[in-house]
């Protein structure tokens, strides 16, 4: 028994099949046609897929600890009622269904309304109320269904892990910019007094909202499984949750179509969610280039185990991202040493600072990226490289005891400063790389 015990509410929005045995879900229907009301994609059957495996990654750390009473408050689709709770492995889990959410979103036009009447605000406050913790830990303020609920609790310290910043100016670069997800996160950034953003590039954008937050160091990882070596079917495959342009999916088509004109039989794996309109778009966009033959659709995988096994069948990863820092299906790539190609990014150039890890295009070059796919077509010794390294830089970025150490230090030096004014130890600050 450890008396030194602190009590964590983490907030966030994920899945993973071991909780969806605990939890009560429906046949989907009503989750599809609140979807099919908005131009949304829908899911097959009853199927549900893993969210956010770094939750998934944390809540494990966390849980293995003998210091921190644990308490999951999560977001969920398909509840068959508007909040269920179980404890798990010494977890305490709350799950809140978000359809009524979701469609308010889409019928009330002011973000600011929308707030206010977000109906899962007032659930999660009875469960902060009920557990009483010592730390409110937001894990992304970008989904306003979840993130938003944490705004105007009283007496508890706040820090938010954000892996993104929605309010990026280059946004709108890449598809259209929700107003409410802005809304809500320029809401919770105005006022907030602990963060961690661990990238030069976002903590640039976030101290744009607010310049006096404590700012921490905080490691992320994934829980990756074991896989065992497949027969190749596929030369490339471009996976993301949803086959969206700023994912870089219609440009991976244009890029494959330009490799067709020395490799006539390359194939190109797309792994991804979509609605029916943008399956559609992509469709017209291969039959345009003529590389119909070249192309598989693959529907995203309800289990992260089965995409990652799934991905054995391809030699090469082609993840053209446009917006994120550091895509995780990149390192996810890298970790199961599968060569990458993707687009320079303020993150991504980072990856090949040591040695060779990843070939880089220009971003939104489709010609640069059709060269990069033709050095691995033709150097095999090339791919050897870059899977060594890839390999070396995975084990080098994610260290599980390391991690799990940093979160239970930040929450007591919040915990600390919060309550006694107490300064936060200097080595659990993030300092930007141009100021260090």
């Amino acid at each position: 028994m450890n008396d030194n015990k602190i009590r964590v509410a983490l907030v966030c929005s994920f899945s993973n099949a071991k909780v969806r045995e605990h939890l009560p879900l429906d046949d989907r229907r009503l989750y599809n046609f609140v979807r099919g009301l908005f131009g949304l994609s829908k899911r097959n059957g009853k199927s549900y897929g893993d969210v956010a495996g770094w939750d998934t990654y944390m809540i494990d750390l966390l849980r293995k600890r003998d210091d921190i009473d644990l308490y999951v408050i999560s977001a969920h689709s398909g509840l068959k009622r508007s909040n269920c709770c179980f404890e798990l492995e010494g977890v305490h889990y709350f799950f809140i269904k978000s359809e009524l959410a979701t469609m308010l979103k889409h019928v009330i036009p002011s973000p600011s309304l929308w707030h206010r009447l977000n109906p899962m605000r007032p659930i999660v406050r009875r469960i902060i109320k009920r557990t009483k913790p010592d730390v409110i830990a937001l894990i992304g303020a970008e989904n306003p269904h979840i993130s938003g609920t944490v705004l105007g609790i009283k007496g508890i310290p706040l820090i938010v892990k954000c892996q993104t910043i929605y309010n990026n100016p280059d946004r709108g670069k890449t598809g259209i910019v929700d107003e409410k997800n802005a809304y809500v996160e320029r809401l919770i950034f105005n006022d907030l007094r602990y963060v961690s953003v661990t990238t030069d590039m976002h903590e640039r954008l976030f101290r744009t909202m607010n310049r006096t937050a404590i700012n921490f160091k905080w490691g992320l990882g994934n829980l990756l499984p074991e896989v065992k070596p497949l027969e190749k079917e596929y030369d490339f495959v471009c996976f993301a949750m949803g086959m969206s342009d700023k994912k870089g999916f219609p440009d991976a088509i244009k890029a494959l179509s330009i490799v067709t004109k020395q490799h006539k039989e390359v194939k190109l794996n797309l792994i991804g969610n979509a609605t029916k309109e943008q399956k559609d778009v992509l469709i017209a966009l291969i039959k345009s280039l003529n590389v119909t033959e070249n192309v598989v659709f693959t529907p995203f995988f309800e289990s992260q185990d089965d995409l990652f096994q799934h991905l054995q069948r391809s030699r090469f990863a082609l993840l053209p991202c446009k917006l994120d820092y550091i895509s995780s299906t990149v390192r996810q790539a890298m970790h199961y040493e599968i060569p990458v190609v993707c687009y320079a990014t303020e993150g991504t150039i980072t990856l090949n600072k040591e040695q060779e890890c990843v070939l880089i295009a220009n971003n939104s070059n489709v010609d640069d990226l059709a060269s990069q796919m033709l050095v691995l077509l033709s150097s095999p010794q090339k791919a050897d490289i870059l899977r060594k390294n890839a390999k070396e830089y995975s084990l080098r970025w994610s260290n599980d005891a390391e991690n799990s150490q940093q979160m239970a230090d930040n929450f007591r030096a919040v915990i600390m400063n919060f309550k006694y004014g107490t300064p936060v130890p200097q080595e659990l600050l993030y300092i930007p790389t141009e100021n260090a």
